[in-house]
């Protein structure tokens, strides 16, 4: 007879721990598939005990081995990051993270810049820095061992945007805390990340599942949340089971993302009648975007745009990208003191930055906005 562990779910769907066979003792993802068998079911309940029948799931059944193999996958997955991410994700859902927001003296507040625009967003801190970490997928992440300390630490470059995200934690049990959480810089000064080559596009990628929908011979549809800056997208996919994850087609998910983009910026565009937007070239991978693009706010709107100037291929073409950006600055219905807010940020951003002529486009922005 099947055995049912529990997996305990918030009422957002993020998984905090499981029970297994009627133990009183929660434990964490990375334990439980070391102590199940193949055939074993696992029930997904909420936090107000409410049995979500959607996804119940059993665990590794009895014909999964010729999709389970490391002859197929084992090439594709790079274990030490899956383990990594594995960690990282269980810590943020068990909520035992903090996260130290002081800025660190060698770095003149660079390391606390995206703080701000967090508050900006309307979001706390700490709450977004954990939805950020349980999110994290194994293909985002470089390992930067060279930066850690000694084994008490874990640094991590999330490098799916434009500059990637330095992440540095103290994981030290029952003192977690997320020392760094910022655009990668050497004092100030960004590297841009290269543009991944398309064929890298149609790769296949080991992703954790929030919960499974369906099975199809050896295909899985699965639910994952990915995210990307402040925005957060629920992504269906189809994959073949790997260990406690799936393969997956990573096109299938920078697509997603870069149709809202280029969407959101065709509306920005056409919301002018006098501007061409078939004479703009759009974004074509994560790359080519900023973390502080993602949102529909002022700010993140203001970001994307900026990242579409740095983008075009021509003269007439920035040209028209940067009579965009000014168009938006100057029809925003704001008061002196939140123009003033939102310049300062920009500053404050962009002291981080690898786009060229950034001085530039940050005076035509503060004169369209204070412009009367």
């Amino acid at each position: 007879m099947d055995k049912v562990i529990i997996q305990i779910q918030n009422k957002n769907g993020t998984i905090r721990g499981y029970y297994l066979d009627g133990k009183s003792e929660m434990i964490s993802e990375d334990r439980l598939f070391g102590m199940i068998s193949k055939g074993e079911v696992i029930c997904a309940v909420t936090e107000d005990g409410q049995i979500d029948t959607r996804n119940m799931i059993v665990y590794k059944s009895e014909d999964d081995d010729a999709v389970d193999s490391e002859d197929i996958w084992g090439d594709t997955v790079d274990a030490e990051l899956v383990n990594v991410c594995s960690k990282i994700r269980q810590l943020a859902k068990l909520d035992r993270i903090e996260v130290e927001e002081e800025e660190h003296s060698s770095n003149n507040g660079l390391n606390t810049h995206l703080f701000d625009y967090i508050r900006y967003c309307g979001k706390d801190v700490k709450s977004f820095v954990k939805e950020y970490l349980a999110n994290l997928q194994p293909y985002m992440l470089q390992r930067r061992k060279d930066q850690e300390p000694d084994k008490q630490f874990v640094c991590i470059l999330d490098n799916i945007y434009r500059v990637s995200i330095y992440i540095k934690i103290y994981k030290k049990q029952f003192e977690e805390v997320v020392v760094s959480f910022h655009e990668d810089n050497i004092r100030g000064i960004a590297r841009t990340n290269d543009l991944i080559r398309k064929e890298q596009l149609s790769e296949k990628v080991f992703v954790f599942a929030d919960s499974q929908l369906s099975r199809s011979n050896d295909k899985y549809g699965i639910k994952i949340f990915i995210q990307r800056g402040v925005l957060v997208l629920p992504i269906e996919l189809v994959g073949y089971k790997y260990k406690n994850g799936y393969i997956v087609n990573r096109r299938d998910i920078d697509n997603q993302f870069l149709s809202y983009c280029n969407d959101y910026i065709k509306d920005l565009y056409t919301s002018d009648l006098s501007l061409d937007f078939e004479s703009v070239s759009v974004f074509s991978m994560l790359q080519q975007i900023s973390f502080t693009s993602y949102g529909r706010d002022t700010f993140s709107s203001i970001s994307l745009l900026i990242d579409s100037v740095a983008v075009q291929k021509d003269i007439l073409s920035r040209q028209l990208a940067v009579s965009m950006l000014e168009i938006f600055v100057s029809n925003l219905k704001l008061s002196y003191e939140q123009k003033d807010e939102l310049y300062k940020l920009l500053n404050e951003k962009y002291l981080v930055t690898s786009i060229k002529n950034i001085p530039i486009l940050l005076d035509r922005v503060r004169c369209a906005l204070f412009s009367e």
